[in-house]
């Protein structure tokens, strides 16, 4: 007999991800301009929402022009539809022992499902016969990204397939880009080529091919030939963009603690496992109650500034030391006024005065941890409580 144990009591915990859904609905609006009147966004919200809440940012996305949601697995592809959005679901990662035990009421519930080997195609197509509901397929192209997907030359192959079979129908073709955030590497014209060719080789097989999509964020940034019907922005709605761009962009989470205690110490003394900091001065020092189990990469350990709150305004400080699994010290100078139960702002919007120093971002935490954005958001761990903005 197993024991549930209860989740801690958010009011109990001075950690917050305070997520504004409407960053995510201006990023969505300001992406949509990019995008010609024939073609459709398509907001991924897979992750949870890259951290930020599935369903939150999935009504943030529609408010904001997205009509498609994007999801890996078939349960949130579910969960989503049991929402009532209005919005076509498109779902693309599962195994054998998933297909059997969701796809059916997936299938049931109108949701699309990508297809990326003849294996995975009569899974769907059983899956369909079980819900008796013709599927609707999204079918995955390999043009190098190496993970799922059918590879161009056995196009004909499960276009037959496809054909032969009447609980399937082909509703896209898709592929994904493995080089788009740097928009000099050939890989991906080379990439658009393999796909193009592989579509033409699939239409004299089944016909013609209704929806095509391959832009992620970067390629819906900068390559506007790549749009076609559906692009599928990801980590751009939520704020970082991962090229360059003056498509204004903000983020939706801001990560929030409070100092739990502030201290003199002399100078000298170390700080934190490994002994990787001592102190140059005598200083005071504020630990604040968040760490590695929380999402905080310890590989960024000594390297961000955090934002501190006190009663004579907000300032910068830095990170010091190793950051522990449950805390990390920041050092607050010698003369500060910092006490006890200040707000610490992590990464995001600090939303002070005018002339108040920034909060870090989740580029800066990527950056000192030798890791990206994407990374930095969906580590953001679920003992984190999820503060959301009306």
């Amino acid at each position: 007999m197993s024991i549930p144990i209860p989740a801690e009591d958010p009011r109990h915990v001075p950690n917050r991800a305070v997520i504004d859904p409407s960053a995510i609905t201006e990023n969505t609006r300001a992406l949509g301009t990019l995008l010609e009147e024939h073609t459709a966004l398509m907001a991924v919200v897979k992750a949870d929402g890259y951290g930020h809440g599935m369903l939150t940012a999935a009504r943030a996305a529609i408010e904001g022009g997205a009509t498609w949601l994007g999801v890996a697995h078939p349960a949130s592809a579910l969960a989503l539809a049991h929402a009532d959005l209005d919005a076509q679901i498109l779902t693309w990662l599962y195994e054998p022992h998933t297909a059997q035990a969701v796809l059916p009421e997936v299938l049931g519930a109108g949701v699309d499902v990508a297809v990326g080997s003849v294996e995975m195609l009569q899974l769907v197509s059983e899956a369909a016969r079980q819900a008796d509901r013709r599927a609707r397929v999204h079918l995955k192209i390999d043009t190098g990204m190496g993970r799922n997907g059918i590879l161009p030359w056995q196009m004909r192959e499960l276009g037959a397939a496809i054909t032969a079979d009447d609980f399937v129908q082909l509703t896209a073709a898709w592929t994904h880009l493995t080089s788009a955030d740097e928009p000099d590497d050939p890989a991906t014209d080379q990439q658009a080529e393999l796909f193009d060719s592989a579509c033409e080789a699939l239409a004299e097989e089944v016909g013609p091919i209704p929806l095509q999509h391959i832009a992620n964020s970067a390629a819906t940034l900068t390559r506007p030939d790549l749009h076609r019907d559906i692009v599928r922005p990801g980590i751009a709605l939520y704020g970082y963009p991962p090229v360059p761009t003056d498509v204004p962009l903000r983020p939706a989470m801001t990560l929030t603690s409070r100092l739990a205690l502030v201290k003199e110490v002399p100078e000298g003394h170390s700080i934190g496992y490994g002994r990787i900091r001592h102190t140059d001065r005598t200083t005071r020092l504020g630990l604040v109650p968040i760490g590695y189990a929380d999402g905080l990469h310890r590989a960024a350990s000594d390297q961000v500034t955090l934002i501190v709150r006190t009663e004579s305004g907000d300032y910068r400080a830095r990170q010091v030391g190793r950051i522990s699994m449950d805390q990390l010290v920041v050092d607050l100078g010698p003369s500060t006024d910092a006490r006890a139960g200040d707000e610490v702002f992590v990464f995001g919007d600090a939303g002070g005065a005018p002339n108040a120093p920034s909060a870090a971002t989740a580029d800066d935490w990527a950056e000192a941890a030798d890791t990206i954005p994407y990374e930095v958001l969906t580590s953001v761990s679920a003992r984190v409580s999820r503060k959301v903005l009306s």
